[in-house]
């Protein structure tokens, strides 16, 4: 696993990324951790669906595509849900508020730097 800065829209943004490249990180991705706090993002690439079976938290999840587009956001997951977007190449995962306290939009681009 990486960590990793944030860019959003070309700006570098107070947030870092755990980035789970492996099929076993991103498999287990957020099961069995501790709440994310609110400067810390996971990122699942390759990925299309997550879920948070197991999880007593909600989280906000955004898709998006090979060039770091966001295609779709979803505010809130609750625990036991699953989400899909077939448009997407990589899922980001924020401790619930986060994206809007960003102001994260869809068509908007993030990426590591």
């Amino acid at each position: 696993m990486m960590i990793q800065r944030v860019e959003h829209n070309r700006h570098r943004i107070r947030l870092q990324v755990c980035i789970c490249e492996s099929l076993l990180e991103r498999a287990r991705g957020l099961l069995f951790r501790r709440r994310l706090d609110h400067e810390t993002a996971f990122l699942l690439r390759p990925c299309k669906a997550v879920h948070t079976f197991g999880l007593t938290y909600p989280i906000d999840v955004l898709f998006c595509d090979s060039n770091g587009v966001v295609v779709e956001i979803v505010h809130e997951l609750p625990p036991w849900q699953m989400v899909r977007a077939e448009d997407a190449d990589a899922v980001w995962e924020f401790t619930t508020g986060v994206a809007r306290k960003l102001g994260i939009r869809v068509g908007d681009r993030l990426r590591p730097c």
